[in-house]
């Protein structure tokens, strides 16, 4: 596995110029060599101010950057490799406002919709199922509790739903969603969509949104609180991440918006289920935005609100 920059002196010594840039994209993406998408030839010229690799075989041109996160980008993929490190070495990440100033960018929108690209190559597979003992829960995200106002039907608030392996004195693996409703149609899905049946047990609180998960085929154990401060005590994991994850959210980006909620939680589950790799994460991040697909702006400001 490819290696990356530990420090920006060495993220500065080791991409000085696109042709640096370029080389090293090139052995992320085709890191047993380049093949040609047409005639399958495993031989080719690089053409380095359109950014092109030409099949020494059949001739056809094919961008460095076709087909990934960076399809059709504009920007100097030294810009990139620049915002990735920021992204994946910062414990807490960037905030396209910070972005902007650290690397110099023209406006605010080219930082945001970077960040976003880069976001939305982050996902889990859907493959990689939660097993064990899951703790499943939800919070609200957005402005302060009105006054005397309880319960989940707090109205200007996002509802996100968690699900985090409990392994007695450490968290396994995490997920979140952006979910409308504390319903049985909304957190039942969410929860049987990342636990693997077979060998999961839900642990929940006595909240009636995880009434039908044993109904379902999940292994459930719903605990009755009885007053709200032992819900820390039945779902510890659960409330740890909700406490890191307001904190990020407000720390870093000083809150964010309904529409894009969901793509910060991605990157969040990201770095919580590889806070053991934070050296690493610049090549990592990188690989999964050589093997994303596509992410247009037309589309990202297209989504609409949960």
């Amino acid at each position: 596995m490819a290696k990356g920059p530990q420090t920006l002196l060495e993220l500065q010594e080791r991409f000085p110029d696109e042709a640096a840039c370029m080389a090293f994209l090139r052995a992320v993406r085709w890191p047993e060599g380049f093949v040609c998408p047409r005639c399958h030839g495993r031989s080719s010229w690089t053409l380095r101010t359109r950014r092109l690799e030409q099949c020494r075989s059949c001739r056809h041109q094919t961008s460095l950057t076709a087909g990934t996160v960076l399809h059709r980008t504009r920007l100097p993929l030294r810009i990139w490799l620049w915002a990735i490190y920021f992204l994946g070495r910062h414990k807490t990440g960037i905030s396209a406002l910070q972005l902007q100033k650290d690397l110099g960018l023209g406006s605010y929108q080219t930082a945001w919709t970077l960040l976003h690209k880069l976001r939305s190559a982050l996902a889990e597979p859907a493959s990689r199922r939660l097993v064990g003992l899951v703790e499943a829960d939800e919070t609200y995200l957005g402005a302060r509790r009105e006054v005397g106002v309880h319960g989940r039907t707090l109205s200007g608030k996002s509802l996100v739903a968690a699900a985090v392996e409990s392994r007695g004195e450490r968290a396994g693996s995490l997920r979140l969603s952006h979910v409308p409703a504390a319903s049985q149609a909304e957190l039942g899905p969410f929860v049987r969509g990342v636990i693997d049946q077979a060998q999961a047990m839900v642990k929940t609180d006595g909240w009636g949104g995880y009434g039908d998960l044993a109904a379902h085929g999940a292994r459930h154990r719903p605990v009755i609180q009885g007053v709200p401060a032992r819900a820390a005590q039945i779902l510890p994991w659960a409330h740890t991440v909700f406490s890191n994850l307001k904190a990020w959210i407000w720390g870093t980006f000083h809150g964010v918006s309904a529409k894009h909620l969901h793509r910060y939680l991605t990157e969040f589950v990201y770095r919580f289920n590889r806070r053991g790799l934070e050296h690493d994460l610049f090549f990592h991040v990188l690989r999964r935005a050589a093997d994303a697909e596509p992410f247009p702006y037309h589309r990202l400001i297209a989504e609409s609100v949960v």
